[in-house]
């Protein structure tokens, strides 16, 4: 706005004292700081295009981490597009995956990377690919931070080679940042499987990969660090760990940690096509009846490897527990429990869950399906054809969201999207996960009278409540919510807890 315009009101005027003058001059700059602010916010709101987004969907209070697998574009029965992936549903997405060419990241396949077209994409377009796709869909759902994921599986072979030095661990940081930079991830994800033994016999392997591994992330963290303080964000640096106990070994997670904004623990294959007895993919616990020799039937569940984490000293907010979104299964199986530690010589190629459930939906499959109340997990069992599945269904995987609610852990992390049903872009699976984690989030303990607060007036509501003076509390759940110590009695115990959480005596509650 031009000087001379904004003070053409006065062009001419005769002002006959100065309390006349006085008012007029108020009344105009009143005006004038009204306009100013009401543009100010219109211009603060045009900064962030995404944000209506945030409007109309509530976020988890957990993490959501859905690994996005490049080559499914390829898979006639598994299609599946970055289009297909539930945004609205999780807040992070794995790119599976970069490998490791002459000592830096690459990238495996150019064109599902960054030269197919999809959608609106011309000849012009100056990135295309599923890259292309995931910085276009975060413009809508900003919220999503992405990541590159390097290694994995079958891309773990020179891991030790740039771990190995100093120069080398330079070298790979450097290309890692300049990597995500060009094109527009959010971090890092280190997929390395596995340091020191394991994994595809072509894997170079070395003693010292246990340090090596720790050394590595703490110079991918700093070099993520400064070129954050350059860009002016927060790049992210996450790994997938093992679940198995002589891997956890070979890693030094006590010391590595620190460099990590998260972990995502692999909490599943605990069983698979390598053994000839049909056994849990990713039980939650322990089933006694299991036949295995001891260890195996101790170690080899999700419960057991969370634990072992959380006593090597990981934050539990840091962990997230892995789900597979996939069945493992045997065929022509002898004996068991309707299949289960039954033994087969015949493995089947891992299928994915949407598949699972269409055999269930089928009448006429003959598959049963079946649920172990030890490892809190369910299988199918076809005694016609003697065919076992193991897999995640809904009621596992909410089971396995109350465990992480009730853990305090980080969140949940999935292998991999595309597996969810129905097929191509279905999200039956991540919605149980997401509706957990939102649900948590609007249960405020102590908020008794439904405010979003918790104060001295819920105080005084639960002591009314006490004293019997009401008969319910304002807020439907309020009885759930008052129970801070999850004894199922509302009494002056609880009252205790909430007076010295309002008081800052402790900081969370409720108390497990």
């Amino acid at each position: 706005m031009s000087r001379a315009f904004a003070y053409r009101p006065f062009k001419n005027l005769i002002l006959q004292d100065d309390f006349v003058a006085f008012c007029i001059l108020r009344r105009f700059f009143m005006r004038k700081t009204l306009a100013l602010l009401t543009l100010s916010i219109i211009a603060l709101f045009s900064l962030y295009p995404g944000v209506s987004y945030a409007e109309d969907v509530s976020l988890p209070s957990k993490r959501i981490v859905g690994y996005f697998a490049e080559w499914n574009i390829y898979i006639e029965n598994n299609y599946y597009e970055v289009s297909d992936i539930p945004w609205d549903k999780i807040t992070h997405i794995n790119y599976a995956f970069a490998k490791i060419e002459n000592g830096r990241i690459a990238i495996i396949d150019k064109w599902a990377a960054i030269q197919k077209p999809f959608g609106d994409d011309t000849w012009d377009t100056p990135l295309k690919g599923h890259f292309g796709q995931l910085i276009k869909f975060k413009k809508q759902y900003p919220h999503v931070k992405t990541l590159i994921s390097v290694g994995g599986w079958t891309e773990s072979k020179y891991f030790s080679d740039v771990a190995l030095t100093e120069e080398s661990r330079n070298i790979f940081a450097d290309s890692c940042v300049e990597f995500i930079r060009t094109y527009q991830f959010d971090g890092v994800d280190i997929d390395w499987e596995y340091p020191v033994s394991g994994g595809m016999p072509e894997n170079i392997r070395r003693p010292e990969d246990k340090q090596n591994f720790t050394l590595l992330l703490k110079c991918l963290r700093e070099k993520l660090d400064a070129a954050g303080a350059e860009d002016g964000k927060h790049y992210l640096l996450t790994i997938a760990a093992p679940a198995g106990s002589y891997n956890i070994k070979n890693t030094d997670p006590e010391s590595y940690h620190q460099y990590l904004d998260f972990i995502n623990i692999m909490t599943y294959d605990y069983s698979g096509s390598w053994e000839n007895v049909a056994n849990h993919l990713a039980p939650l616990y322990m089933n006694p009846n299991d036949p295995s020799y001891s260890e195996r039937k101790e170690k080899f569940n999700a419960d057991w490897t969370i634990k072992e984490y959380l006593r090597l000293g990981v934050p539990a907010d840091k962990i997230n527990m892995g789900v597979p979104y996939y069945a493992a299964g045997w065929q022509e199986i002898n004996g068991g429990i309707n299949g289960l530690f039954g033994t087969s010589s015949k493995p089947l190629s891992s299928t994915q869950f949407h598949i699972i459930n269409s055999l269930i939906e089928s009448p006429d499959s003959g598959f049963i399906r079946y649920w172990d109340e030890y490892a809190m997990a369910p299988y199918l069992w076809n005694p016609a054809t003697a065919t076992f599945y193991t897999y995640d269904d809904e009621i596992s995987l909410k089971t396995k969201c109350d465990y992480v609610i009730d853990n305090n852990l980080g969140g949940i992390m999935i292998w991999e999207l595309s597996g969810d049903y129905p097929a191509e872009g279905g999200n039956t699976l991540t919605s149980v996960i997401y509706k957990s984690f939102v649900e948590t989030q609007n249960e405020m303990y102590g908020d008794l009278n439904g405010d979003g607060k918790v104060n001295s007036t819920d105080l005084a509501i639960l002591r009314r409540y006490m004293l019997k003076e009401i008969s319910d509390f304002p807020s439907p759940q309020g009885k759930k919510l008052a129970d801070l110590n999850g004894d199922m009695n509302i009494n002056s115990t609880d009252y205790s807890i909430l007076k010295r959480y309002i008081l800052k005596a402790i900081d969370t509650i409720p108390i497990k």
